[in-house]
């Protein structure tokens, strides 16, 4: 067989091999349940150590594995009123849910991950970044109308709580 000949040969095998990677998927993924239960206007209560916080958030859809959000929150003792802003989003290779954000207190940002199937109204965000020294983890329960959170870190040596409630507008 001839170079020319070898050559095209591979260029045919090479093509059909990347039609059969690329095809198109059969179906976009619907947006998980816990997703889509977020959009909307919530207002919040959050419990910890230094005092009792306020917040409103107004979250909208981004896709159908996203949602992006705003928000304010009150000040408590050692910590001033700022306004935030975030995504939550669902990744179906990994199983995992995204979120991601910040506020406008300096340094005051992150990311977390929860593993999870898409069907999941409970989930448990660890894997911080930056890293967190004080292996904080929070666990969001949600259901159509209400989102519970409840945390737990470390600081200066002494375990730490707090817990936060969430009811849609």
């Amino acid at each position: 067989m001839s170079l020319r000949a070898q050559i095209c040969g591979l260029a045919i095998a090479v093509g059909l091999a990347g039609l059969a990677v690329s095809r198109p998927a059969v179906g976009a993924m619907q947006t998980p349940a816990s997703i889509q239960a977020l959009v909307g206007s919530w207002s919040c209560t959050y419990t910890g150590p230094k005092g009792t916080s306020k917040s409103t958030y107004t979250i909208t859809r981004s896709s159908d594995l996203w949602v992006q959000g705003t928000g304010h929150t009150s000040a408590v003792p050692g910590r001033p009123a700022n306004d935030s802003f975030f995504a939550i989003g669902y990744d179906p290779k990994k199983h995992m849910f995204v979120n991601m954000g910040g506020d406008t207190i300096a340094g005051d940002y992150g990311i977390s991950t929860a593993p999870g199937a898409a069907s999941a109204m409970t989930m448990t965000y660890v894997n911080n970044y930056p890293p967190d020294l004080t292996h904080e983890k929070d666990v969001w329960s949600y259901t159509s109308t209400s989102l519970t959170i409840t945390s737990s870190w470390t600081e200066k040596g002494n375990a730490m709580t707090g817990k936060g409630s969430c009811t849609k507008s």
